[in-house]
């Protein structure tokens, strides 16, 4: 198995610069953000530099409520809308269920060694001292840039760590030792499969192990199963946090239309189901 090229990125100026387009990146946003934030304004477009800056709040849901479970087994459809980790089983359930589990997604992990971080961290304070003399389109320019650079490096170490990882799955090889650091081939918590769950402990189980899956919550009630009236209802908001998104306008289109698509998805099912029912 060959590993050069991962091995000539980290070991070259490539991986720490990626890291610090990172870092770069986060503070340019964090500074553009205290602007944004400063003039009172959710959302935020600078046309002619192809930016907008807005405000997301995201709802944090009670994924353990008992009434949305008791509503999602009233209508038979409890095991489709719940998600278990094999490490949320006890022993003896794990016994039982073995060869239920569904594989789970390995991933590549680098963990290099910080002999400079200090070095590191003085020079990203020297930088954001710069950053301190720059007007908005200064600081908007700049994240474009450092974004623009980020984006390549990590487009080629992505690719470089699915190459590896195919490589040492292939060889049974979990660790690879670097001089500036390790490889480790990381293999997440699986789940495992809810309807073998659900018959072999019913509800109780389900209830207890399970978190439910929101998204496929909505792709039920768009197949007619119940409405999302009746989701909301029980639904319970543990937290509502708002994070600052900076991106370009070209993209924020691509992910507007993109949520058209899969509303435009969910109606024509929902409309479908209508129509069976009907029949």
């Amino acid at each position: 198995m060959s590993t050069d090229n991962i091995i000539h990125f980290v070991q070259s100026p490539h991986y720490d610069e990626m890291c610090c387009s990172r870092a770069k990146v986060n503070i340019l946003r964090q500074m553009i953000s205290e602007y944004q934030s400063f003039l009172g304004l959710q959302r935020l477009e600078w046309t002619e530099q192809n930016v907008v800056g807005k405000f997301v709040a995201t709802k944090q849901y009670d994924n353990k409520n008992h009434r949305l479970y008791e509503l999602l087994d009233s209508h038979g459809v409890l095991p489709k809308a719940v998600l278990i980790k094999w490490s949320r089983l006890n022993e003896s359930e794990q016994h039982s269920l073995q060869e239920c589990r569904l594989a789970s997604k390995p991933y590549l992990r680098f963990t290099p060694k910080r002999i400079d971080q200090g070095q590191s961290e003085e020079g990203l304070s020297s930088y954001k001292n710069e950053l301190a003399n720059y007007e908005i389109y200064g600081l908007l320019n700049e994240w474009k840039q450092q974004k623009w650079l980020y984006s390549k490096l990590f487009d080629q170490w992505n690719a470089l760590r699915i190459t590896t990882l195919k490589g040492m799955l292939q060889t049974k090889q979990t660790t690879l030792s670097l001089s500036v650091g390790k490889l480790s081939v990381i293999i997440p918590d699986p789940c495992v499969d809810p309807n073998a769950v659900f018959h072999w402990g019913g509800t109780e189980l389900l209830q207890r192990c399970g978190k439910i899956d929101m998204e496929q919550v909505k792709l039920l009630a768009a197949k007619g199963f119940f409405s999302m009236t009746q989701v909301q209802k029980h639904l319970k908001v543990l937290d509502v946090r708002t994070k600052y998104i900076l991106l370009t306008l070209t993209s924020e289109h691509n992910m507007m239309e993109g949520m058209i698509q899969q509303s435009n998805r969910y109606s024509w099912m929902n409309r479908l189901s209508k129509e069976g029912w009907e029949v």
